[in-house]
């Protein structure tokens, strides 16, 4: 069966049909509670190894609807509080709690580079539960691994979920 998503730029799209399931709907899930104050996160895809969880921002071309600075910290929190919501519900999906969580954080943006992702990475890294997950007594962990990618190097990593540019990139005369 065929699980393709979008972006929701429609400039990207990311082929899950090899994973065990995948959804792309947390947010119409979290709609029925009134007055939702859940945040989701765009993707969610099992596998035999891991859970992977994912939040992409792309702004790297003319039409994107969401101009943003990645750097602001109201952006930061915004980007970690959605693995936190999206990880509560999706736990109770989950049948192995000892399976890898991983969440990746899909960053293009105009003038977006290796360092722009690092530093991100940085300032995320420390408002996601790795230091949290250190207290004795949890029964599983919270979060096994983090990373901010362009598309590209989510190809390279996860080549069993390939992405598909659909919108030409802005270049500096764009």
């Amino acid at each position: 069966m065929s699980v393709i998503f979008k972006d929701e730029n429609e400039s990207w799209r990311i082929n899950f049909s090899s994973a065990l399931w995948a959804t792309d709907k947390l947010h119409e899930i979290f709609s029925v509670i009134k007055d939702s104050f859940l945040s989701d996160v765009d993707f969610v895809a099992e596998t035999k190894d891991f859970v992977l969880f994912v939040e992409s921002k792309n702004s790297n071309f003319k039409e994107a609807k969401h101009k943003f600075k990645p750097h602001e910290t109201e952006k930061i929190i915004s980007v970690a509080r959605k693995y936190y919501d999206s990880l509560v519900y999706i736990r109770s999906l989950i049948e192995d709690r000892n399976k890898k969580k991983i969440y990746i954080y899909l960053l293009e943006s105009r003038n977006g580079d290796t360092n722009l992702r690092k530093s991100v990475r940085n300032r995320l890294k420390d408002r996601l539960p790795f230091k949290l997950q250190r207290n004795d007594g949890l029964y599983e962990t919270m979060i096994d691994d983090f990373n901010v990618l362009s598309f590209a190097e989510w190809n390279k990593r996860f080549k069993q979920f390939p992405a598909e540019r659909l919108k030409n990139p802005v270049t500096d005369n764009g």
